[in-house]
């Protein structure tokens, strides 16, 4: 006797597939709820699963632990920042207006939902190797996308080295945003814009107005003198 394979059931008009999904996006946002207010620690598989109104047996549809779902929740916040950032700067004709353009989109998103800059720069530390190896590889992508605009419109930068000046000012970026998330820092978000803007350019500046310091001969160090006795 040949079997025949049951079509799947619909329930209320929706695939089972699309069902699935739609789980997965409330664990998403759950987990986005949970990270982002009362911490990563602090989190358990049974809480993500009550703020997502779903049996924790539905959990595990779609991750497999709870570092699995912060990793996705952290991914999807930096691809967010990342879209909106590249959307913005493609079409800037001067590094200023680049600057400031890139800025004010990624601390817009960060800091009108206080949660995704938490699980940003500070949930997703040191919890596993694979988050710090993924965080560590979106850090240098973001320096890139700020290297390479650069570059777009004022060529090679020669005055200093360009990935470390572009992975320099991402830490700063994110130290400050630290400091913003902990209410160490007083200052406005369009403050905190307008002072990176100028710092960028400024690098930028000095970048393409110097010669290239791997040309400059190195300054030794004077020998301390000795007190007299």
């Amino acid at each position: 006797m040949v079997s025949v394979s049951q079509p799947a059931r619909l329930y209320r008009g929706i695939e089972p597939s699309e069902r699935r999904a739609q789980r997965r996006e409330r664990l998403l946002d759950a987990g986005l709820e949970v990270f982002g207010t009362q911490g990563y620690a602090g989190s358990s598989i049974r809480i993500v699963s009550a703020a997502a109104s779903l049996n924790s047996r539905y959990f595990y549809e779609s991750f497999t632990d709870r570092e699995d779902l912060l990793y996705y929740v952290y991914k999807r916040i930096v691809s967010e920042v990342a879209a909106a950032v590249v959307e913005v700067t493609t079409q800037a004709e001067t590094i200023e207006e680049q600057a400031y353009e890139g800025l004010r989109a990624a601390w817009t998103i960060l800091t009108e939902d206080p949660r995704k800059a938490r699980v940003l720069a500070l949930e997703v530390v040191g919890v596993s190797d694979r988050l710090e190896r993924f965080r560590r590889e979106n850090r240098h992508a973001f320096a890139d996308i700020l290297l390479q605009n650069s570059r777009a419109i004022t060529g090679d930068l020669t005055g200093l080295d360009p990935v470390l000046t572009a992975r320099s000012l991402m830490g700063a970026v994110l130290d400050l945003l630290v400091d913003w998330i902990n209410g160490d820092l007083d200052a406005t978000v369009e403050q905190i814009v307008e002072h990176f803007t100028r710092l960028f350019t400024a690098v930028v500046d000095a970048a393409i107005s110097q010669e290239p310091a791997t040309a400059r001969p190195r300054r030794r160090r004077k020998a301390a003198r000795s007190a007299p006795s």
